[in-house]
């Protein structure tokens, strides 16, 4: 089973998505791709995570831009390709690849847009209202409720503006998934085991009908 999990900080998606996998025995894709991504294209975990599911910012896109009407200028230097665009296509490659191999949940990061296709693929979406993630993160982090909400509207614009730049959709978008959990008044052991269900559903539905003989 492939399970592509879309979330929203604080609505507690790795945690669900850990469970997910844990309770399908497949490989877990959310952090983990940081690395991967880092080892393929020779740079520190750091800068890839840095770059995490972000558009590219302004000094960045200046020196792409540069580096492209003057490419002589740079080529002697072997600079390597870091760019938003080669990050954003290994990052999908690799969700991709890993997607044909075995069962696999892969969190966030283009994964729901990249796999909906797929017909043994499950899109789940893992939300809370505004004010129960602000709670959770100042649970989890020691910080005020201001620092909470600008870290959550931070990270709502990033994602939301990864998604539209990269795959033209809003990651908000109920159609693009399968099932929407909203982790309110449920642990994370109760949303994995529902988005879980949902899935063997549809691969119960999307099996050949057996034929009479």
């Amino acid at each position: 089973m492939i399970v592509a999990i879309g979330r929203e900080i604080g609505a507690g998606g790795r945690e669900v998505g850990e469970r997910v996998a844990a309770l399908l025995g497949a490989e877990l894709l959310d952090t983990q791709i940081i690395d991967l991504v880092a080892t393929r294209i020779g740079a520190p975990a750091a800068y890839v995570e840095a770059h995490d599911e972000h558009v590219e910012g302004f000094v960045d896109r200046l020196f792409r831009v540069i580096t492209a009407a003057y490419p002589e200028a740079y080529a002697a230097e072997g600079l390597p390709d870091w760019s938003e665009e080669r990050l954003v296509a290994l990052t999908a490659g690799i969700i991709q690849e890993r997607a044909r191999t075995k069962s696999l949940v892969a969190i966030g990061r283009g994964a729901p847009v990249l796999l909906k296709n797929r017909p043994d693929a499950l899109g789940a979406f893992v939300t809370a209202p505004f004010d129960v993630r602000v709670r959770r993160m100042r649970s989890r982090r020691g910080c005020s409720a201001e620092e909470a909400i600008r870290e959550i509207r931070k990270s709502d614009q990033h994602r939301a503006a990864y998604m539209q730049q990269y795959y033209s959709v809003n990651w908000r978008d109920p159609s693009l998934y399968d099932i929407i959990v909203n982790t309110e008044r449920l642990t994370s052991e109760a949303a994995a085991a529902l988005i879980v269900s949902c899935g063997k559903h549809i691969e119960t539905a999307g099996a050949p009908v057996p034929t009479g003989t």
